[in-house]
């Protein structure tokens, strides 16, 4: 390599050398002719005055000017020519200069990079002119793909009732530190006390120098197939990482009559657990599932069900169509997706109807005050109470009890600390007294079902400390313990037209008979958690011996 550098770096000097003698020469064959041509005129200038000395004493001369100006002029362009000449020579051996520092810094970084890899490159083989010398080391350098380092040993366990993770991994061999740090890591991606029986959990180790094995891994998998993985990254640091498994969707239908509670009855049916809720979810508002359904009544369901790579299921779905006969009265219900990419469950005519509120803003609610004409506690003559009260103690959590939007937060009069919810563009619902408005809690922001939006105060025009709670509909205080109060929905126009032909399709498709549809198979039984924490002891309460009278009175008399 040092010779092929050395033979080109000496092929370039020498046509550099070349070319500069070709550039003096020529610049002084100019330089000759310049100084000839002047000298040239100037002696014609010199023999005219001598021949037409007669009129030197006139003033006007113009022969003699225009040779004169010609000498100048030419002076003057020769001096230009060279100066241009010199200049461009020196560019040239700049460029020439900073080129042959570029080459040979490249072919160095060349010779560096493979001399542990390939054999050195010919000269031929750079990158020419002009070529982005960076982009093409770039594109032909591909980094290795990482590869996944993988237990040399790897014990299974199988956990068992009353068996905890700490439990198995004791049995596995794991020190009490390795324990905690593996327990430690887990934790971020999987809660530990839900870890079921008959789940199962792998301990991976790898041989060390001394030949003895040293803990890499442990890794739970649960029924479904999810795998919960603590590598060791560091001699005492674990990280964590999950493994979602690959499953697959098959379409399948079930019915049966209603014996019992709906849950149990729609699961001995093969419906996946959260369809189940999907179902309930559809139909909640029109039907109560704990006061409306009768023995005798039935369903049918039509899902998209998970199986696992082993073919088991993995209990969950997707509910695409559900009925009810209620009573020979049917129910339908189509899961639709809209022009906005909402998908949601209407029944026949495109119209939702869905209970407003799915809980209560107190979880131990206590009523004290009811929604109409009372004598009031403060003012003492009787006025309109345009709300229901609950009696809490302060501090007690307010949940909002639907989905909606805050549209007031803040103090407003004699109702103390106020939030004003606005689930639809017909109920709106208001909590007052409030002794503290949660700190996220601000105007324009979207509640879910549940969600803490201030504490149980005595703020404002209060005897004692309670939640106000009032339900407005088209702007009208109205009782907010109404027995079924649904918000409804309802596709027009061309959302409309797009539902019709979705519900078609799926009448045609999934409810036709073109369509062979496998009948679910009943899932298997939910696994209960192994370990549920330390079982607090029972106190004994020692028996107190009971004074009778007969006895006080000897111990008096004695």
């Amino acid at each position: 390599m040092t010779d092929l550098n050395e033979t080109s770096n000496s092929d370039r000097k020498e046509e550099q050398r070349s070319c500069l003698e070709r550039i003096s020469a020529l610049t002084k064959k100019l330089w000759e002719q310049i100084g000839q041509k002047a000298a040239d005129l100037a002696e014609d200038d010199f023999d005219f005055r001598e021949s037409d000395a007669d009129f030197s004493h006139s003033f006007a001369f113009p022969s003699p000017f225009r040779r004169r100006a010609k000498t100048f002029q030419a002076f003057i362009a020769g001096g230009l020519i060279g100066a241009a000449s010199v200049l461009m020579l020196t560019s040239y051996l700049d460029s020439e200069a900073v080129e042959e520092r570029q080459m040979a810094s490249l072919i160095q970084e060349r010779a560096a990079e493979e001399q542990t890899l390939t054999p050195i490159a010919e000269v031929a083989d750079l990158p020419l002119e002009g070529e982005n010398v960076l982009q093409t080391a770039s594109a032909d350098e591909k980094e290795p793909p990482a590869v996944e380092l993988l237990p040399d040993n790897v014990e299974t366990f199988e956990v068992k009732p009353k068996e905890s993770l700490a439990a198995v991994l004791k049995k596995g061999g794991l020190t009490n530190q390795e324990i905690y740090r593996v327990s430690l890591a887990l934790e971020d991606i999987l809660d530990l006390t839900r870890i079921q029986v008959g789940d199962k959990i792998e301990v991976g180790t790898v041989k060390s120098d001394a030949g003895e094995n040293v803990l890499f891994s442990v890794t739970v998998e649960d029924r479904k197939g999810f795998r919960y993985t603590a590598s060791r990254s560091d001699e005492e640091i674990f990280e964590a990482s999950l493994k979602e498994p690959d499953v697959e969707l098959k379409t399948e239908y079930a019915e049966a009559e209603i014996d019992g509670p709906f849950i149990l009855s729609a699961q001995n049916a093969g419906v996946p657990t959260n369809v189940v809720h999907q179902m309930i979810w559809a139909f909640d508002g029109p039907v109560d599932f704990e006061r409306d359904l009768r023995k005798g009544d039935s369903f049918t369901a039509v899902f998209k069900k998970e199986y696992n790579t082993e073919g088991n299921p993995t209990g969950n779905g997707e509910l695409m169509y559900a009925s009810l006969t209620l009573r020979n009265k049917v129910l339908e219900r189509y899961l639709y997706t809209d022009s906005h990419d909402h998908s949601d469950y209407y029944d026949e005519t495109g119209k939702i109807a869905r209970k407003l509120f799915i809980m209560h803003p107190l979880k131990r609610p206590r009523q004290t005050s009811r929604f109409g004409m009372r004598k009031h506690p403060i003012l003492g003559y009787s006025t309109m109470h345009w709300g229901a009260d609950f009696g809490a103690p302060i501090g007690t959590p307010i949940r909002a009890p639907g989905e909606g939007t805050i549209v007031k937060a803040g103090r407003l009069g004699s109702y103390g600390k106020y939030v004003k919810i606005k689930h639809n563009s017909e109920y709106s619902s208001a909590y007052a007294h409030m002794s503290r408005i949660h700190d996220k809690i601000r105007v324009g922001k979207k509640v879910k079902p549940g969600e803490i939006i201030g504490y149980v105060g005595n703020t404002g025009r209060s005897t004692g400390p309670h939640l106000h709670w009032e339900l407005h509909k088209n702007g009208k205080r109205i009782n907010p313990l109404t027995q079924k109060i649904t918000a409804q929905k309802k596709l027009v126009g061309t959302e409309l037209r797009r539902f019709y032909a979705a519900r078609d399709k799926i009448r045609a498709d999934l409810l036709g008979s073109t369509t062979a549809i496998a009948k679910a198979e009943p899932l298997p039984e939910d696994r209960r958690p192994a370990y549920q924490g330390p079982q607090k002891a029972k106190k004994k309460v020692r028996a107190r011996p009971r004074k009778t009278a007969s006895r006080v009175t000897k111990e008096r008399k004695g």
